[in-house]
């Protein structure tokens, strides 16, 4: 079908349902008196960031035609055997359509494996959206796309505009409220990052945005369990890593909030040349006590609502910082090489959220025997689980030939 624009077809909240969005929680909805109009209004807070959906807005449904763009991906090295049977399960999902969830390793190579499915799409007109709930991944396949297609490619999210004809649109989860049953294939990449897995609007937001017979195929390291139940029987496991190097298992080390905050972590603070370290921290307040007491090692903070966060990224990329402290920002969608990871108060955080942050360790093709420590005060269930799970996938991987 197509896009919503501004228009008089449809009305924005109606029935205790925002037609924008889909929004139906009470709570959500404001109401009071518009002078204006002379009478109540009722407007959604839900997407308020995004428009001004109310019973006095309304909306139409531009339609937007199929286009067949014969478009190609440049691509300097060959697939690996496990990227090419993932390749192979994508291309007969986008053909046949239906759902597909790819449970692969953190440092897969998940964004070749996508790239003849697309082509594929886009050869048969069927319109394509690449979406993750994180601005910051939304950037990263932005690029990496714009290196592997010579086409148009839309990029959405919150600031950015449309700037073709939304055939090939990479973007926020949330910015696919503007679609309904438009693309063929919906890629969702890190499906289980906030705040999609508890957030049922957003999800709903997919399905509506894609077409009937669509394919929609989701991408993630760790999917939520309720994903793996209901998923079981379209999941592909992709154990190994696209270089054949089994992935980092971390080790555990003691180390209390209070002996932190006495330097108890500066004997594993030094550095060999060229090397860099990310601190993960479960508290902002606790990581700038922290760059304090630690400061003769210059580290430098970034978190979600660092104004210079941006900036700061890319400078941390060009390997301006070798000390890194960071919250969860930087767990997903960060690659950089000669990186070692650091986890901070490792018994507060979820089995997932450490295994994507310990991904981040060796994933580049030159090879780097990186470390990954949990630093803790108590070795916990989830602490346990994300270590098995590392050893469980290298296990996998080996059986399957797929890593040396």
């Amino acid at each position: 079908m197509g896009l919503l624009i501004e228009g008089k077809a449809i009305q924005g909240v109606k029935d205790e349902r925002c037609h924008y969005c889909m929004n139906e929680e009470k709570e959500l909805f404001h109401q009071f008196y518009h002078h204006r109009f002379e009478k109540e209004v009722i407007y959604c807070r839900a997407c308020i960031r995004m428009t001004y959906s109310s019973t006095e807005t309304f909306y139409d449904l531009l339609e937007l035609p199929d286009v067949v763009d014969d478009v190609e991906y440049q691509l300097d090295f060959e697939l690996t055997d496990q990227q090419q049977y993932a390749s192979h399960e994508i291309v007969e999902t986008v053909i046949k359509g239906g759902r597909k969830l790819l449970h692969a390793v953190t440092g897969a190579g998940k964004t070749e494996m996508i790239l003849e499915g697309i082509k594929v799409a886009r050869q048969n007109g069927q319109s394509v959206a690449l979406v993750s709930p994180r601005v910051d991944v939304v950037k990263e396949l932005f690029l990496r796309m714009s290196d592997y297609f010579n086409t148009e490619i839309d990029v959405l999210y919150q600031g950015q505009t449309l700037k073709y004809s939304s055939t090939f649109v990479i973007s926020t989860v949330q910015q696919l409220v503007k679609y309904q049953h438009h693309f063929g294939l919906v890629i969702v990449d890190e499906v289980d990052a906030f705040p999609l897995p508890m957030d049922e609007r957003l999800q709903k937001t997919i399905e509506r945005a894609a077409e009937k017979d669509a394919a929609i195929i989701y991408l993630t390291a760790t999917p939520p369990k309720k994903m793996q139940k209901d998923m079981q029987d379209v999941t592909v496991v992709l154990p190994a890593r696209y270089h054949r190097r089994p992935l980092p298992v971390p080790s555990y080390k003691y180390l209390s909030k209070r002996r932190l905050m006495k330097g108890g972590l500066t004997p594993f603070l030094k550095r060999r040349p060229d090397t860099y370290l990310l601190v993960f921290f479960n508290n902002i307040s606790d990581m700038e006590k922290a760059t304090e007491v630690y400061s003769d090692f210059s580290p430098v903070t970034v978190y979600a609502s660092d104004a210079l966060r941006h900036e700061k990224v890319e400078a941390i990329r060009a390997g301006h910082h070798a000390i890194i402290f960071t919250t969860t920002i930087l767990e997903r969608g960060f690659t950089m090489a000669n990186l070692d990871v650091y986890v901070i108060g490792a018994e507060s955080y979820t089995a997932e959220c450490l295994v994507q942050m310990s991904g981040r360790v060796d994933r580049k093709f030159i090879p780097y025997d990186g470390t990954v420590k949990f630093f803790h005060d108590g070795v916990s269930r989830d602490m346990q689980l994300a270590v098995k799970e590392i050893r469980t996938m290298n296990l996998n991987a080996k059986k399957r030939g797929w890593i040396d």
